[in-house]
């Protein structure tokens, strides 16, 4: 199966309900730099959290961490003088996640509590109402097993001696290579013997581990290299204890020193995911550290497969692209700065939408929708703006003069479009019924392109003319059917409509026109509308310009103040306009 058969697959196994002790959601009333309230929905088994640097991501997951019964936040987030928690008695940091119990979700609150002899404790406590928690009963916390792997932290022996450990010289050790080279054959011994060995009567190493052939298909596949055979050996020859990889293929043998990080990390965390329980829950913090997009690519194929096999629960912190691809809008969360500086998390998003976040130029063409006439054009604008800048900077709304009929013409052309843009009409264009859908009409209805133009003229009250080959005698006959069908299909799938007949009807507002005229008048006139209401919305504007203005050239500007009021009212067309986007997105 693909990627997308697998996704598809999982989804529905989410929808049955197969995954057992599933954290559903997480929510934060107070904690570290998140905002208030803030709440993460897990609605699909492999969740991205996404943002820049220091965008609260890792502590997201460390208190994922904290989460299963006998497992606490203090073990990653700790106070010191330096970087003090402070906690107020009754607004503590604290996390509320809820997990289903005979198929209702129950939620367990845990919360930060110092006590003499332990500062750093978090203890699961009773329902709090003030968190809208069920005060009725008392949860335990879900029991499941963790895996948590910070990809920057996960260094191989070699490499945490080599670029983090000092070092002073000596007679007979000179540089960090010496000493090296001069604890490699203990190292080799420990590795080709499989013993322990000892070192000023002290234990070295553990025994090594000659991971299966499972793992080395699955390393061999993410890395695109081949391995016969791959060790993992726990030791402190270099000082610390750290592990050491030893890899084999048919050509050459060779250890982590020669080895890309990237390589490493990989089979650690094969390893750590072949061996884990099933239902785990595994917490990866950057595992595209050192990695190449293929490699990243293969990475999340292989993490997904093991979702489906073994019905885990992931949540990774990444930033890279070549992980949001395909994958669904409910599995990526964006992390942004608001305008308190503290940090936003928006749930739904689409991977192009969450590369505005990470600064990445998409490929891809953006979201194209064009409209009849610049006043729809500013208010579709204010509602990607609504949707937040992520969504907005994914979105471009062209204005093409011209009208609707001019419209409905060019879209014989851009039908050929390999990115095809969305077009959202006027509401006065909406027709009953909305878009002719040819495939539930029968055949002798459509089987000549006479018939199909007088149906295209009924969907659109526009005469459409189709350029194909031909001559004089009215040219390719079976191209001009496979167009008008490529158009009712585009018409169908790409065209939708405003709420209202025209643009200026969704904005109005009697109550903000008055305001407007008291404001320059400094009273409020009886019937003061009734010179303005005369004629449609549109010439509504025009006449309140007049009298506010004295003229019509700020009307661009007074439709910007309408718009501002009609967002704040949020209704109902606000409300279809954002639905519209949203299928658009989809």
């Amino acid at each position: 199966m693909g990627l997308k058969d697998d996704i598809r697959a999982i989804q529905q196994m989410k929808a049955n309900g197969v995954f057992n002790n599933y954290i559903e959601h997480i929510r934060y009333p107070k904690f570290r730099n998140l905002e208030p309230n803030t709440k993460i929905e897990f609605n699909f088994p492999l969740t991205f959290l996404v943002g820049k640097n220091g965008g609260g991501k890792s502590s997201t997951l460390q208190s994922l961490y904290g989460c299963p019964l006998n497992k606490s936040l203090g073990s990653y987030w700790f106070s010191t003088e330096l970087d003090p928690i402070n906690d107020l008695k009754k607004n503590r940091n604290c996390f509320i996640y809820g997990y289903p119990i005979n198929g209702v979700t129950k939620e367990v609150l845990k919360q930060r509590a110092p006590r003499k002899g332990n500062l750093d404790y978090w203890e699961p406590s009773k329902p709090v109402k003030k968190y809208q928690m069920d005060t009725s009963e008392r949860i335990s916390p879900v029991e499941k097993e963790v895996e948590y792997i910070d990809f920057r932290s996960e260094l191989s022996a070699f490499d945490k001696y080599m670029y983090f450990q000092n070092f002073n010289s000596s007679k007979r050790i000179k540089s960090k290579q010496d000493f090296v080279r001069r604890h490699s054959s203990k190292l080799k011994t420990a590795f080709e013997e499989n013993v322990v060995v000892k070192f000023y009567n002290k234990d070295m190493n553990e025994t090594s581990l000659l991971i299966s052939e499972d793992e080395i298909e699955a390393v061999s596949y993410i890395l695109g290299k081949e391995y016969s055979e791959v060790s993992i050996l726990k030791h402190k020859f270099f000082k610390e204890w750290g592990f050491s990889v030893r890899f084999n293929n048919d050509n050459l043998n060779y250890s982590e020193a020669f080895a890309g990080s990237g390589e490493t990390a990989v089979i650690l965390l094969v390893n750590k995911i072949h061996n884990c329980d099933n239902e785990t829950l595994v917490l990866l913090d950057e595992p595209e550290t050192s990695l190449h997009p293929g490699a990243q690519i293969r990475l999340i194929k292989y993490i997904v497969e093991k979702i489906k096999t073994k019905r885990l629960q992931v949540v990774v912190s990444t930033h890279s692209p070549f992980f949001l691809k395909n994958m669904p809008a409910n599995s990526i969360k964006v992390f942004s700065i608001n305008n308190s500086g503290n940090f936003h998390i928006e749930n739904d998003r689409k991977p192009k939408e969450a590369f505005v976040e990470l600064e990445i130029e998409e490929t891809n063409d953006k979201n194209q929708i064009i409209v009849e006439d610049s006043l729809a054009k500013d208010i579709l604008e204010h509602c990607l703006k609504k949707l937040g800048n992520d969504i907005y900077e994914t979105f471009e709304i062209k204005y093409l003069p011209g009208g609707a009929s001019s419209v409905k013409q060019r879209l014989s052309t851009i039908i050929e479009f390999e990115n095809k843009p969305y077009v959202i009409f006027d509401g006065d264009q909406k027709k009953i019924p909305e878009h002719i859908d040819l495939d539930s009409l029968p055949n002798n209805q459509i089987d000549t392109y006479q018939k199909l133009s007088a149906l295209l003229k009924t969907q659109t009250e526009s005469e459409i003319h189709f350029y194909v080959d031909g001559n004089q005698d009215g040219g390719n006959e079976e191209q001009k059917i496979e167009f008008i069908r490529n158009y009712f299909s585009y018409y169908k799938n790409y065209v939708n409509y405003l709420p209202c007949n025209i643009p200026e009807e969704i904005i109005w507002d009697d109550d903000y026109a008055i305001n407007r005229i008291t404001d320059l008048n400094g009273e409020q006139e009886d019937n003061v509308l009734d010179d303005i209401k005369v004629g449609n919305s549109k010439d509504w504007f025009i006449n309140l310009c007049e009298k506010v203005y004295g003229d019509r050239r700020n009307l661009n500007a007074l439709h910007r103040e309408f718009i501002i009021n009609w967002h704040r009212k949020d209704d109902n067309n606000l409300n279809s306009i954002l639905g519209i986007i949203n299928a658009v997105r989809e």
